[in-house]
């Protein structure tokens, strides 16, 4: 939709017959099965301001899935406020993203640093989603740390919630030799997160207002996902942006 009537939207998730309303946008939102959005809350800034305003002094970077439809990406690299990119390769157990071998083969030969992204279903196993994820996914074609993206409970307890996420955890980190980041939303984040043993794991925050998200236990985050229609000449339609905040830069997220 248009920037200026965009608003925060809830998506139900369904998988397996279940249906879950989640909050914010997910890093995924726009992928099928994943989206029946509705909205909640209006941004209170320029989602573009990246680009030239305020937040000009930090790295800015995207994310995308199929949704976004063949992308144009010497374009995109050639937007000087696009320093990094994630790309959906996976989700549960057996979705995999048709457009991510095109993207990650063009994004890199454009000159961008790139990572990929897992969309965690709770109710499947961990080795699971980690068989998925890297179905798609070579670790030698990663610049960035790879994310989890983490949303939804799947209406599981919250011992077999965390139980299998920290399973996941651990075995994307012996794939990949780091700990992935971990993608939420700043109220799945209090409710889920806060004092649940993932300290250890650096975070990516959404929250499609100002100020910068402030989380309930007060931990540090590396990214700020700070809108869900952004603008990216190359890319057609609203795309997700977001930037380093505090001390944190593209040190944190490199792939060593």
């Amino acid at each position: 939709m248009p920037a200026q009537a965009a608003k925060k939207k809830v998506k139900a998730t369904k998988q397996s017959g279940e249906v879950e309303v989640i909050w914010p946008d997910p890093i995924s939102r726009k992928t099928k099965p994943d989206s029946r959005p509705r909205a909640v809350e209006t941004p209170t800034f320029d989602a573009t301001a990246g680009a030239r305003g305020s937040y000009s002094n930090h790295i800015h970077g995207i994310d995308v899935s199929h949704y976004q439809g063949t992308i144009d990406w010497a374009t995109v690299a050639r937007q000087s406020e696009v320093g990094y990119v994630y790309l959906k390769a996976s989700e549960g157990g057996n979705n995999q993203d048709s457009h991510y071998a095109r993207n990650i083969r063009e994004a890199r030969r454009a000159g961008l640093k790139v990572g990929s992204y897992h969309f965690f279903r709770a109710n499947i196993s961990a080795k699971e989603q980690l068989r998925n994820f890297m179905d798609v996914v070579s670790v030698k074609q990663q610049d960035l740390i790879p994310i989890i993206d983490v949303e939804a409970t799947s209406k599981v307890s919250s011992h077999r919630f965390h139980t299998c996420l920290k399973e996941l955890l651990r075995l994307v980190t012996k794939e990949f030799g780091c700990k992935p980041i971990i993608y939420t939303g700043r109220n799945f984040y209090n409710k889920h997160f806060a004092h649940q043993g993932y300290d250890d794991y650096p975070f990516m925050i959404a929250q499609y207002s100002e100020p910068e998200p402030v989380l309930s236990d007060g931990r540090d985050y590396l990214i700020w996902q700070y809108s869900a229609t952004g603008s990216v000449r190359g890319i057609r339609g609203n795309v997700d942006k977001s930037r380093f905040v505090g001390r944190h830069d593209m040190r944190d997220i490199l792939l060593k």
